[in-house]
């Protein structure tokens, strides 16, 4: 890219190409054009205060930029705020018509051909809110009724760069990869989803190569069912984390030659050593990280799991990757068991696995707190805290410990059972099978994702 273009976007037209490229200025113009670097789009959770997104954000970056390296790799942070303001209601219950009449409607409106560009994708592009706090209740509500920032950006009074420079990296950028790890679950906000697949569309109407990449497919809304096929019907690459995932993607009307099953990338930080936490936490310690919005919606045994361990005589320190969501269970788990720490703020993913390093064994329904706990070789007994996502994970690893289910009945004791293996003498056996599954991924990685890096 020439130097005086560098905060910009300029257009590529294969039109004009075609019309320059007969003269012999146009042919030197040509064999400058098809020299430029490719341009590629990352979108992602650059804000965040999951730690798990932290991971994951900064982890892919660092791949991307590592196997782009002729490229010019940008990012943005999800949708812009502009588009708060649609929903699946208000295109007509998820109607495809209106949902693509709407990515025109955006393009037209926003590209720009002299819109900022995103910013370049550095590892510092990715901040984590360590405060673990998130309002609830009344609060919740008044803030999101009120929504002053949102309303005003809906109406272009404030961030008005902000779509303008999106919407125009996804109608210029060669390639566009979206990274929706966590959004499409039963649990999460269909409407937000929606609003990133509006991003993905306008790339592809605009005729750019588009990827979804990291993510299980447990769609858990009709409507935003039919825009993710819709959507994923004209993707280049799709990687997804699970087998069950491929077959959701496959019932969708993927195409079965695009469809890769890909470990989550958060398992590429155990290729980064972390020094040891200067924290308070106990060696020998059992870890907890409990999904908190899950956790009562299966047969109620938690008081039974806490005077199992209780019984162990251990340290028990409650902390996860999203403790904004799940602090609230934590401190009433807490008061069920006598040697109990909760950690009230949010570590970042390195510090959670010096952490757990300390424990000797993990209970998690977290699923990037479990593969940040096998990062550092200590044994994790899961819980399922969704439809599939960890348990298919669990059963990708190969992993000796099965996945345990809240619904089914039992669960704190078949969890206590699989807890007391990792504090006998089979731990060495649990921890070796986990550090060849985490090699095992690593190498899964590099095949799965080949065909991406394939596309620019």
């Amino acid at each position: 890219m020439d130097e005086k273009q560098e905060g910009r976007f300029t257009p590529s037209s294969n039109a004009a190409v075609a019309k320059v490229c007969f003269s012999p200025v146009g042919s030197l113009l040509y064999v400058i054009g098809t020299n430029m670097r490719p341009r590629i789009l990352l979108i992602t959770r650059l804000h965040t205060q999951n730690a798990g997104n932290e991971g994951l954000s900064t982890e892919f970056i660092r791949y991307a930029i590592s196997r782009f390296p002729a490229a010019d790799v940008r990012a943005i942070d999800r949708y812009p705020r502009f588009f708060e303001q649609f929903d699946l209601r208000g295109i007509g219950g998820g109607s495809i018509k209106e949902f693509d009449a709407l990515a025109h409607a955006l393009t037209l409106r926003f590209r720009r051909e002299d819109a900022p560009l995103p910013a370049k994708a550095e590892l510092n592009l990715v901040k984590l809110d360590e405060t673990g706090k998130e309002l609830r209740g009344p609060f919740r509500r008044v803030t999101r009724k009120l929504a002053l920032r949102r309303k005003l950006a809906g109406m272009g009074l404030i961030e008005r760069s902000v779509p303008v420079t999106a919407v125009t990296a996804c109608c210029t950028s060669d390639l566009v990869v979206w990274n929706p790890a966590g959004e499409i679950c039963p649990t999460g906000d269909p409407h937000q989803v929606m609003r990133l697949l509006l991003l993905l569309r306008i790339a592809q109407l605009s005729g750019k190569k588009t990827v979804a990449i990291n993510h299980s497919l447990e769609i858990g809304n009709n409507a935003l069912g039919a825009l993710i096929a819709h959507v994923y019907k004209n993707l280049c690459y799709l990687s997804v984390r699970d087998a069950k995932s491929v077959e959701v993607a496959i019932d969708l009307g993927v195409r079965n030659s695009i469809i890769h099953e890909a470990p989550d990338m958060v398992f590429l930080a155990s290729q980064t050593s972390v020094p040891e936490a200067a924290s308070a936490i106990p060696r020998g310690a059992i870890g907890l990280a409990v999904n908190g919005l899950g956790a009562m919606q299966g047969v109620d045994e938690w008081a039974r799991l806490a005077e199992g361990l209780n019984k162990t005589g251990r340290p028990i320190v409650l902390v996860s990757n999203a403790i904004h969501r799940d602090l609230a269970f934590a401190r009433r788990l807490s008061r069920m068991i006598d040697k109990s720490t909760v950690i009230n703020h949010q570590p970042r993913y390195q510090q959670l696995r010096s952490i757990y390093r300390k424990c000797d064994a993990v209970i998690s329904s977290r699923l990037h707190a479990s593969i940040l706990a096998l990062c550092e070789g200590v044994p994790v007994v899961s819980i399922e805290p969704s439809v599939f996502k960890l348990s298919a994970i669990f059963r990708q690893l190969d992993y000796p410990l099965e996945t345990e289910r809240l619904q089914q009945a039992g669960w704190s004791d078949r969890v206590l059972a699989k807890l007391a293996r990792c504090l006998s003498e089979e731990r060495s056996s649990i921890s070796s099978a986990g550090a060849n599954a985490i090699s095992q991924q690593l190498r899964r990685i590099e095949v799965a994702y080949a065909p991406l890096f394939a596309l620019a």
